[in-house]
């Protein structure tokens, strides 16, 4: 259906439009305050429907996201889903999806709409967009029918390796007459597109990341496809047609990419349309400088969203992955990400990814949730892992307020509060990590005056009034011959416990006299623990 749509379709009112508005790349409006020309940014996401939304395609789409958003621009979300054979919709809504949970938007796109749609290629090839541009080409010379067979080409390989020369693709149907094409089209023969590309052109591109980048034509391999036998677009005709009919003014996209430069470029220069400024990121690598991938942990945005990581702190995380604004500041806003950003701060060296980093940053953002924000996210990690019925509640309320300050991603908290919970008083006795305090008779004097203490009801209003740690503290100290910082702190915590880590005490015991039916772990009530110990 695509060849055929490709080879003989007619320019509908769809592609008309479509190319009607090449005329406006030159006349988009310009950006507010700047010099006289200066068009307003458009930049674009460009992904392949063939998976789901990864750590690196969705830094690329920040970073585009937040120089349009920086500078008064607009963002384009376009899918180049011509692989028909990999490409489903199911894919290609799970990138919007985690497009969308990082808080990127899009001004036009498959799903919004535009002006200069249709915004998925296979629509667009259906539209005969790319074959008005092919036929400028083949009408201007610049293009030609090439009836190569892989096995010529294999043996035009093998004979340039034989020779110890780069192989430079010389095609004799860059020379053949009209009346040998139609030969081998009567017959049937299949064929490709390609590109004629002109001898010792000298390319020179202002990269916004990498500062001046040269190239000659003569190193790229001779004359290069540009639409399959089946008749869908390669990858370097496709994105210049679209950027190009779309208004594209910057294209941000991996180093990976730079390759393409070269033959995207005399693309643009042969159908006279106007290049856009280039910026190419670096890559992210995994901590052993190799290529990021699932060995190395999760890839996906969206494993990270299930692991209870925050989209501000992905955000934040990707953000700082080859760019900084040149300050120690490392947690940021999207508010701030969008103030500070400039092209000019990115790095050109490759960018680590560091799990741990990820996971302390996001922790910043866990604490920097809302009393109410808490409630409904930690809340649900609670319910979750079968900690309490209903995220809801003063035991809920105050359980997450205490848990945002000592975790770093959202399913940690079930596990958490379950050990802060838990009071396992005989583990401890025999745990030798404790056998100082144990042997040496300070936590059977800290649990008799704390006993003592009970039974003078000085701990009535544990929980609720926080000078009764401090009145229990001194009263210890008193008992134990004056014991002070660690020697009084950390037997009073073991006897309370069962621990030598946890939260503040007050704030732990004020939580733990509002455990209630909806509370579905163990609970360990002061009064238990007392009569344990």
């Amino acid at each position: 259906a695509l060849c055929q749509g490709w080879r003989s379709r007619p320019v509908g009112p769809l592609a008309a439009a479509a190319m009607r508005s090449y005329a406006d790349v030159l006349e988009a409006p310009q950006v507010d305050g700047a010099a006289h020309g200066e068009r307003r940014p458009r930049v674009r996401f460009a992904p392949s429907p063939t998976g789901v939304l990864h750590v690196g395609g969705a830094r690329t789409a920040l970073f585009n996201w937040l120089f349009a958003k920086s500078k008064g621009g607009e963002m384009i979300l376009r899918v180049e889903d011509t692989d028909v054979a990999r490409s489903t919709p199911e894919s290609e809504a799970a990138i919007l999806e985690g497009l969308k949970w990082c808080g990127i938007t899009w001004d036009e796109g498959p799903d919004i709409g535009g002006p200069r749609g249709p915004y998925r290629q296979t629509e667009r090839i259906e539209a005969g967009i790319y074959k008005e541009q092919l036929d400028r080409l083949i009408g201007a010379g610049k293009a030609y029918r090439c009836f190569l067979t892989p096995a010529e080409l294999d043996e035009m390989r093998a004979e340039a390796e034989r020779n110890d020369q780069a192989f430079v693709v010389d095609s004799p149907w860059a020379r053949a007459s009209e009346e040998e094409v139609q030969e081998m089209l009567d017959a049937g023969a299949p064929f490709v597109y390609r590109f004629r590309v002109p001898q010792d052109r000298e390319m020179v591109v202002e990269d916004l990341v990498l500062g001046e980048v040269e190239w000659n034509s003569d190193d790229l391999g001779g004359d290069f496809v540009i639409v399959r036998s089946t008749g869908v677009p390669m990858y370097n005709f496709g994105v210049v047609v679209d950027d190009a009919q779309m208004g594209i003014t910057h294209v941000f996209r991996a180093q990976e990419h730079l390759m393409n430069t070269p033959r995207q470029i005399l693309i643009y220069e042969a159908l006279d349309l106007p290049v856009p400024t280039f910026g190419h990121m670096p890559l992210i690598l995994a901590p052993d400088r190799s290529k990021l991938s699932k060995r190395h942990g999760a890839v996906a945005v969206s494993d990270y969203e299930r692991q209870g990581y925050l989209a501000s702190g992905m955000v934040n995380y990707l953000a700082q992955l080859g760019w900084n604004d040149g300050t120690n500041k490392e947690i940021y806003s999207i508010e701030e990400l969008v103030e500070s950003f400039t092209m000019q701060r990115m790095s050109k060296v490759a960018a680590i990814f560091d799990k741990d980093k990820f996971k302390w940053v996001n922790g910043h953002h866990v604490r920097l949730l809302s009393d109410d924000g808490a409630v409904s996210m930690i809340g649900a990690e609670l319910v979750g892992a079968g900690v309490v019925k209903e995220a809801k509640g003063e035991f809920v309320r105050k359980a997450t307020r205490l848990l945002k300050e000592r975790i770093g991603v959202l399913s940690e908290a079930g596990k958490e509060l379950q050990d802060m919970m838990a009071y396992d008083l005989d583990g401890m006795l025999a745990d030798d990590k404790f056998k100082e305090w144990v042997e040496g008779g300070a936590i059977k004097e800290t649990a008799k005056l704390i006993l003592d203490a009970q039974a003078d009801g000085d701990l009535d209003a544990i929980g609720e009034d926080p000078a009764v740690f401090k009145k229990l503290a001194k009263r210890i100290s008193a008992g134990r011959g004056g014991a002070r910082k660690k020697a009084l702190l950390a037997p009073l915590r073991l006897c309370l416990t069962a621990t030598d880590h946890g939260p503040d005490m007050a704030v732990f015991f004020d939580m733990l006299r509002h455990a209630d039916e909806n509370v579905l772990t163990e609970v360990w009530s002061l009064e238990r623990r007392l009569e344990a110990l």
